[in-house]
């Protein structure tokens, strides 16, 4: 190469000289054309060396790699002594050389190697992976690392970790491939062993898990068994030895049950089987069943028991209100078990607000026995407690606070806490909650129109009580006092008469240093009338049955169980200053318990079934609730858009649009404030609820309509306003319609019907009763034939449905034969079971007959009365 190129360089030096001669010694014009000639020769003579060298130049370092026979040496050395096989390539993916490890997996030699084409090699052909990863590098013209791929080898199947990179001449343009790859067959074998101990491991995590729930679920059984019976028999004449034994069997039955539910909920959470909802709820409502759950053991300890939370946090979040009630009760019920004396306090604070969510913490503190730092540090660890001696005054299983800080983790929050040896503790939860998408307070605004301006003055011995009443009825822009004993509340009110001014209302706590809260109240009862009697309200740790008589002859308008929050304070306070017709306290007509805020608020009924719908009109109308009615999901919908309701009582199973669909739907325009919705349906199976509960409704009431309960559900959720100025064609015919007007009436003995809750749930109005029972035998006569026709035609969830209607209709009746069989042919329809519906519809008829003949005989004794 180098002999060309000298060659090249005297030739174009000669031309040049030539070219100088000839334009000097010929004559013009030849000299000039004679040098035009031999410039444009040496132009293209220089062309085509500067071709022929480029092209050389990109071939050549391939074809001798290192240009001299020591650099060829030395680079098969280093690459020869590296446990890492190498190989590099061409332009045309060519073997042009590898190191020794490479051949050896190859099965080629050294010396074979240049030149060869991966077809040309049996091992390489089989393994075309290898030059498709070098392909793939080629036309990316970038390194590809760290593919693992599985080859054939001499050695047998091998997996290796492959790499191979472009190699690049001075001027930047890809000459070729450079690849390499290690075995990585034992690493991977290692991981695949780990892999099937992880798996196995599962498994037996599973395992452990089911027999867990298996166990949790044998034992369940029984124990919910001497439960229920310890509790009827405690309801039965004892004496109290025999009461005090019960009621052991009781504690230990429910203390073993909390360490089965302990285990089961640590077991989900260590497998990761325990997942957080985030569903809407409201605060409040978690705090009043904390407050339910624990007001006993507070007052049996006789520890003040509080709940703060502050009027001003939102409390319609997005979370999971059951897991969260969990960990509270769990605090709580810690706080109560390590404190002889003192106080319980539950205290929420607004960290953070944004548009979108809130930042809560929510503490539990008690002046209990502490704890020092060693047993801080322990605490959250599963199955250990602070006093781990054999001989500890303390029991429990270990779990609680190890499952409430999983938990607690899981919804994304942080839980510590702060404590000192005899100065009580601390536990706090901050947590991280989205808003729900309106935050409805109308409810508070009503009762502060209500209460503004309104005095108040409230005795409590206790000062984190004192501070929050305060707290709670400056929310609602009351003038408050607070005193701590009976005595200094005596004198404040005698300076409040006497400066023409008094009080409107007393909150007194019963249990008071020197003078009680009973005695209060009867002095004050004694010693002032007319415009200068204030009203009362006692609060109690614990509301005492026995308390409510002498509370009566004391003068006490209402009694409020504590803890209280701030809309349950605000309510009594409204109920006793602005009361309604009926009394508030022992009442025995507890149907007539209707608050002010919702008496003849409109009531929105969805039901298909007729004699349902005249059942549930009335019940509600009397008492003076005014009641639309819709036959499905879809005519609730469009009168939910042409009225405003309080309340919406939804039936689950209705054709064109079911009840569980309606409220989605409904929920997408109203929020839980705005237009609260109740399931009102015969379903009564597991998860039926929490269906209701998923598609928007806050409660659910089975049938048939137990009235009590569903009054006090509307109480509960009504939204409360002032109704009495809309218009209503239903309440002059409730006050018309007054049980009162019938006279007791004397019922046949028929077997199977309850005419005593039926003719409750319809004021006593017998002829209705009649009727209604004359037209669910109109309709649902000859059933057999009408459920053959839908089961002819394949329509079995419309046969279902015919079953399920029945049921309704017939609870609400009182007819609990005809009901319990309409119920176990559904049952038989929903698993598809026609042959037991053949059998039994005609028992259906016969249960039909036998109350329609029984109304018929109801019928003869009213007119025979009459």
């Amino acid at each position: 190469m180098t002999s060309i190129w000298t060659f090249l360089q005297i030739a174009f030096i000669a031309l040049q000289s030539i070219s100088l001669v000839l334009y000097l010694v010929l004559p013009a014009p030849w000299n000039a054309s004679a040098l035009l000639v031999t410039v444009i020769i040496s132009l293209i003579l220089a062309c085509s060396v500067w071709l022929w060298t480029h092209r050389t130049s990109l071939t050549s370092p391939l074809q001798q790699p290192f240009l001299s026979s020591n650099s060829l040496h030395l680079f098969e050395q280093v690459f020869n002594d590296l446990p890492t096989r190498v190989y590099w390539r061409d332009r045309d993916l060519k073997l042009l050389g590898g190191n020794h490890a490479f051949c050896q997996d190859i099965g080629i030699a050294e010396d074979q190697l240049s030149g060869k084409d991966d077809r040309d090699i049996n091992i390489l052909a089989n393994n075309e992976i290898l030059r498709q990863r070098d392909q793939q590098t080629l036309k990316n013209q970038h390194a590809s690392c760290n593919d693992e791929i599985e080859l054939t080898l001499t050695s047998g199947q091998r997996w290796v970790e492959h790499s191979s990179v472009p190699l690049y001449d001075e001027d930047r343009n890809v000459i070729g491939i450079l690849g390499s790859y290690y075995d990585i067959s034992s690493i991977k074998s290692v991981a695949e062993q780990m892999e099937k101990a992880k798996e196995t491991a599962e498994q037996a995590n599973q395992a452990k898990g089911e027999f867990l729930a298996n166990m949790s679920h044998e034992i369940r059984t029984p124990i919910n068994a001497i439960v229920g019976m310890a509790n009827l028999c405690l309801k039965t004449e004892l004496n109290q030895k025999q009461k005090r034994y019960l009621k052991v069997i009781d504690s230990s039955s429910q203390a073993l049950l909390g360490v089965i539910n302990d285990i089961l909920d640590f077991s989900k959470i260590d497998a990761g089987k325990l997942t957080i909802e985030r569903i809407p709820f409201d605060l409040q409502d978690v705090l009043t069943s904390l407050a339910d759950m624990f007001a006993y053991k507070a007052y049996d300890k006789d520890l003040e028991f509080i709940i703060n939370l502050p009027a001003n946090i939102p409390t319609r979040l997005l979370g999971d209100p059951l897991r969260l009630n969990q960990v509270l009760v769990n605090l709580v019920s810690n706080a109560i078990k390590f404190t002889d004396d003192g106080e319980i306090n539950v205290a929420v604070t607004l960290l953070e607000k944004s548009d979108a969510q809130v930042w809560l913490r929510i503490s539990v503190s008690d002046t209990g026995i502490g704890m020092d730092e060693e047993q801080r540090a322990n605490l959250f660890q599963a199955f250990t407690q602070a006093d781990t001696s054999t001989t500890r005054k303390y029991g429990g299983t270990g779990l609680g606070l190890a499952i409430s800080r999983r938990l607690i983790y899981l919804m994304g929050g942080d839980i510590g806490v702060t404590s000192g040896v005899g100065q009580g503790s601390t536990f706090y939860i901050e947590l991280t909650l989205p808003l729900q998408d309106e935050q409805d307070n109308s409810h508070h605004q009503y009762l502060m129109q209500k209460l503004e301006g309104v005095r108040v003055l409230a005795i409590d011995d206790n000062l984190s009580t004192r501070e929050m009443i305060q707290e709670m009825l400056r929310s609602y822009r009351v003038d408050v006092k607070v005193c701590r004993t009976a005595e200094q509340a005596l004198e404040i009110y005698q300076s409040s008469v006497a400066d023409e001014h008094p009080f409107d209302l007393i909150l007194v706590d019963w249990r008071l240093p020197g003078m009680d809260g009973l005695e209060f109240c009867r002095r004050i009862s004694q010693h002032y009338s007319g415009e200068q009697r204030p009203a009362l309200v006692l609060a109690t740790g614990y509301y005492v049955e026995e308390l409510n008589e002498k509370a009566r002859q004391a003068g006490v308008d209402d009694i409020l169980s504590k803890p209280y929050t701030a809309a349950s304070l605000g309510r009594s306070l409204s109920s006793t200053l602005f009361p309604s017709a009926q009394p508030a306290i022992n009442d025995s007509n507890n149907h007539a318990k209707i608050p002010d805020s919702i008496r003849h608020a409109p009531i929105l009924v969805v039901e298909d079934n007729e004699i349902n719908q005249q059942v549930a009109r009335e019940l509600l109308q009397s008492h003076q609730f005014r009641v639309d009615i819709a036959e499905h999901g879809q005519a609730a919908i469009e009168a939910i858009e042409r009225k405003r309701y309080a309340l919406v009582l939804m039936d689950i199973q209705m054709p064109v649009m079911d009840g569980l669909t309606a409220a989605k739907q409904i929920r997408a325009h109203y929020n839980y404030q705005q237009l609260p919705i109740l399931a009102m349906t015969a379903n009564a199976m597991s998860g039926d609820e929490e269906r209701s509960l998923a598609a928007g409704m806050q409660g659910h009431i089975a049938k048939p309509i137990d009235e009590a309960q569903l009054l006090k559900a509307m109480v509960k959720w009504c939204v409360p306003g002032d109704y009495d100025g809309e218009d209503s064609d239903t309440s002059a015919a409730t006050t018309e319609q007054q049980p009162d007007k019938h006279p007791k009436l004397r019922y046949p003995q028929t077997k199977g019907i309850d005419f005593d809750g039926a003719l409750a749930r319809l004021g006593n109005n017998v002829e209705l009763y009649i009727k209604l029972v004359g037209q669910l035998y109109e309709q649902y006569q000859n059933s057999a034939m009408k459920v053959s026709d839908f089961i002819t035609r394949g329509q079995h969830e419309s046969a279902r449905r015919y079953f399920h209607s029945l049921k309704g209709a017939a609870g609400n009746l009182g007819l609990d034969a005809l009901q319990n069989k309409a119920s176990e042919l559904e049952k038989y329809m929903a698993d598809g079971d026609i042959d037991k519906v053949a059998d039994q519809i005609t028992v259906l008829e016969k249960r039909l007959q036998h109350a329609y003949l029984a109304a018929s005989d109801l019928d003869a004794i009213q007119n025979h009365q009459a």
